[in-house]
């Protein structure tokens, strides 16, 4: 499943609600991690303290993954027509 963030408030709520998901308390998470419970307490509560790398570290530790996508290439794909433009029957 993706989790779109459009606010980086969100990303505490995602990564507790993918920690819970796995069936992962703080504790069990912390211990994949060399971590200990309180400082996955304190990522959850303030995921924006974190660095890319530890970012990554801690999905990896969920099985989840860091996606980047490119949604303004998805809107210009199909230029719209104009009717000047358009082709006749049976061609490209």
């Amino acid at each position: 499943m993706d989790y779109t963030l459009e606010l980086p408030d969100q990303l505490a709520q995602h990564l507790r609600a993918l920690r819970k998901a796995r069936g992962l308390s703080q504790a069990a998470l912390a211990s994949k991690l060399g971590l200990t419970q309180s400082r996955i307490a304190a990522i959850e509560r303030n995921p924006a303290a974190l660095g890319a790398g530890q970012l990554l570290r801690v999905l990896g530790a969920l099985d989840a993954q860091l996606v980047l996508r490119d949604t303004h290439a998805a809107k210009t794909v199909y230029p719209e027509t104009t009717p000047s433009q358009s082709f006749p029957a049976g061609e490209w």
